[in-house]
């Protein structure tokens, strides 16, 4: 029987101070949880200059509706995609953060729903797609940003807006998507001219499949960036 249980042997990065800890680093952490909650709460609300501010110049996002992008170029398509309707939010749900000793690299893991609202057949839903923020955190000349952002996409649903109206969907196209973000991808692709990435990281319980290797590679992703190796995500 496959262990769907548990992270990769040797995954955790050990030396990583994470719960108590010292004062110093308790205070980092709160610091980092702080812009990571700044990712939802500045974009959903259109302040940009706030968003930009979370980042290390040449930082890189990872969507599944733009792949790997340069975050100003994520923030322009953004603003594009809103002007074409666009309709994205997002509801935080808690983080945690490993924090080398140094107190110069860290990684904050933060639960998260990406709901996205379509108008399919005329129908409006609401695609929501439970995931975990993975922000990949350096600290420079005294200050933190981000030089990566990753997402776990987990499991997610499709609900109509109006319980009377339910679009069809067509279930060949829709087995096609992986299981973490089925119903987003599928309505991304409907409505926003755009071809969804297909291996993002899922959940552990997705085993051998593409986007569970996935899962556990960036899982090793943020050991080694903690400890301090050169990664390019």
């Amino acid at each position: 029987m496959p262990d769907l249980h548990s992270l990769p042997a040797g995954s955790r990065p050990e030396k990583a101070v994470r719960n108590n800890g010292p004062d110093n680093l308790v205070l980092e952490r709160y610091k980092l949880r702080e812009l990571a909650e700044g990712w939802p709460c500045y974009r959903d609300a259109c302040e940009w200059d706030n968003l930009k501010s979370l980042f290390h110049p040449n930082a890189f996002i990872y969507t599944t509706w733009t792949g790997r992008t340069a975050y100003l170029d994520f923030i322009a398509a953004s603003q594009a995609g809103m002007d074409k309707g666009a309709f994205i939010m997002h509801r935080c749900h808690g983080a945690t953060t490993d924090i080398n000793p140094e107190g110069t690299r860290a990684v904050t893991k933060m639960k998260a729903t990406i709901t996205q609202r379509f108008n399919i057949q005329d129908c409006l839903v609401d695609a929501e797609s439970d995931c975990r923020f993975c922000f990949f955190w350096e600290k420079r000349d005294g200050r933190w940003g981000a030089c990566f952002v990753r997402h776990w996409y987990e499991k997610d649903k499709l609900l109509p807006v109006d319980p009377r109206k339910v679009p069809e969907l067509d279930d060949e196209r829709l087995a096609g998507y992986p299981k973490g973000y089925r119903y987003l991808a599928y309505c991304q692709e409907e409505t926003m001219g755009v071809k969804v990435k297909l291996d993002m990281p899922g959940h552990r319980n997705e085993g051998g499949s593409t986007t569970g290797k996935q899962h556990d590679l960036l899982y090793w992703q943020c050991k080694q960036w903690v400890e301090g190796e050169n990664v390019d995500i």
